[in-house]
């Protein structure tokens, strides 16, 4: 089976001379279990930190992207955390449930941070390839905290298995939240009645692991309401995960260099002169919304600049097409950012946040071009664009393609074979912390938002509902095109030929 594991990284191009020294102080992994060699490939090439390692890796069709889990959907989701968590080791070999899955600990090498694999390969094929990959964090495991560490107890407390009067506990101070806090003060009562419900009909009777608990309360909330940014969750409070803050909180900082090195959250940025000889259709991803202001980090300055380096790199384009098909959301400021680069006329009102009694709490709005970094070009509002979602088009990703939309400054919503977006639009503001005396501070977390976003335009949001998509690849006129940058790519040289800025 070594030589299985060979011809794997050769393929890719690593070569490693012997199996057990490939992961460094990593827990070795069976040589004979084909899930397992799979791993120790992907994460030899992981552990690289090397982008065109991890592409050659996965563009052998070894490790579709498309079966991963979020944090490894892409290239630059994947390189991303290569980069900031330094790679893994392996600490444990949790399960081995049979040849074609496995189960698997690691800890991170740069940060106190442990997460877990579950891998499956398609055993009947050669090299093994991977038909499903998840990885999440976990909770530090008490296994690996020594007993004469301090924190020990903590840990006893609050991983403690649940009992009957714990689970009520829990469940009342989440009705509590819902009751008190939720924006749709009506809907916030329902979901607290619904969570009742399932308690008083036992159906948590069954759950010991605080971890699991979260996530089943979550999945209830889910099922009685539509909002998917609430979230119940069990976390592991900073300050234990990083004894040496002492009693301050850790504070995300992100390095400039780590940001570079990820396009600021962009995709590869095209310049199309081929479909339409003599004109430039420009393509502009982007994955996420990087926290661009003062308030929230130190080098926001930079950021912006860096961010105002790529959209400006499509401002002579004819037409624009702005990819949010792998866009998982972020800070509302930016994207308010980005739009300055797609509106005339700054500063224009883009949006409200109000609460539950329709207070304006926070406002986002373009900027005028002289407050724009030095040497920003912008795309305008005028020249043709189009917008790219999938369902999974989420939050801050819904909040770009809503606006664009509802400003009626793109020509079409072109979905990849979805009617709309994922439908997160509630933000949250504030944490809620729950159960402190039962289980210590900040162990349990209800994301209940508090605020909603209101549209100019629309007096709406997007919420349960989703940014409706004007044109829906693989279906109707486009029944035989599954791609939605191919259609927006044709209907901008429609467009064009056309001369007007309209379909």
């Amino acid at each position: 089976m070594k030589g299985i594991l060979q011809k794997i990284l050769r393929v890719v191009g690593i070569f490693v001379p012997h199996f057990i020294s490939m992961a460094g102080t990593s827990l070795p992994l069976p040589s004979d279990h084909p899930a397992s060699i799979q791993f120790s490939a992907w994460l030899t090439a992981f552990n690289t930190g090397d982008r065109d390692v991890l592409a050659a890796y996965h563009n052998n069709s070894i490790f579709p992207y498309s079966i991963a889990s979020r944090d490894v959907r892409g290239l630059d989701h994947e390189f991303g955390l290569a980069r900031a968590s330094g790679g893994f080791n392996v600490v444990d070999i949790e399960s081995l449930p049979s040849d074609s899955t496995a189960v698997i600990v690691m800890k991170e090498k740069r940060r106190p941070i442990y997460g877990r694999v579950s891998i499956t390969v398609d055993v009947s094929k050669d090299e093994y390839p991977v038909t499903e990959f998840n990885i999440n964090p976990i909770i530090t495991p008490i296994k690996f905290i020594p007993e004469d560490d301090p924190r020990r107890p903590y840990y006893e407390k609050a991983l403690r298995p649940l009992d009957a009067s714990l689970r009520r506990k829990l469940v009342d101070d989440v009705m509590k939240v819902l009751r008190e806090e939720y924006v749709h003060e009506e809907l916030g009562a329902k979901l607290a009645d619904a969570l009742n419900v399932h308690y008083e009909e036992r159906e948590y009777d069954s759950f010991e692991e605080s971890s699991k608990f979260a996530e089943q309360l979550t999945e209830d909330l889910h099922e009685a309401g539509r909002d998917k940014h609430m979230g119940i969750y069990f976390i592991e409070p900073p300050r234990l995960k990083h004894p040496e803050m002492k009693d301050q909180e850790p504070k995300f900082e992100p390095r400039l260099v780590d940001l570079e090195e990820e396009n600021f959250s962009f995709g590869p940025i095209t310049l199309d002169t081929d479909s339409l000889p003599g004109k430039t259709i420009a393509t502009l991803p982007i994955d996420s919304f990087l926290p661009s202001t003062e308030e929230s980090v130190a080098i926001w300055k930079h950021i912006r600049a860096g961010i105002s380096a790529k959209v400006s790199m499509v401002a002579d384009a004819d037409a624009l097409i702005v990819d949010l098909r792998h866009n998982h959301g972020g800070d509302p400021n930016t994207v308010a950012f980005i739009m300055s680069f797609l509106q005339d006329n700054g500063p224009l009102h883009l949006l409200d946040f109000v609460d539950r009694a329709g207070a304006v709490e926070d406002s986002f709005s373009t900027l005028p071009l002289d407050e724009l970094p030095e040497g920003a070009r912008v795309f305008g509002g005028t020249k043709p664009l189009f917008v790219l979602t999938t369902e999974n088009t989420i939050s801050g990703g819904e909040d770009m393609a809503y606006g664009l939309q509802a400003f009626k400054r793109a020509i079409a919503v072109v979905g990849e074979g979805n009617e709309a977006t994922a439908g997160a639009a509630n933000p949250i503001t504030k944490p809620h912390f729950l159960c402190e005396e039962e289980f210590g501070d900040k162990w349990w977390l209800a994301a209940i938002p508090t605020l909603q976003p209101l549209h100019p335009v629309t007096h709406a949001n997007w919420e349960g509902v989703g940014v409706k998509s004007d044109v829906v690849a693989g279906k109707g006129e486009w029944i035989d095109v599954d791609d939605a940058k191919q259609v927006a790519t044709r209907l901008a040289v429609r467009v064009l030929e056309q001369g007007k800025n309209e379909l």
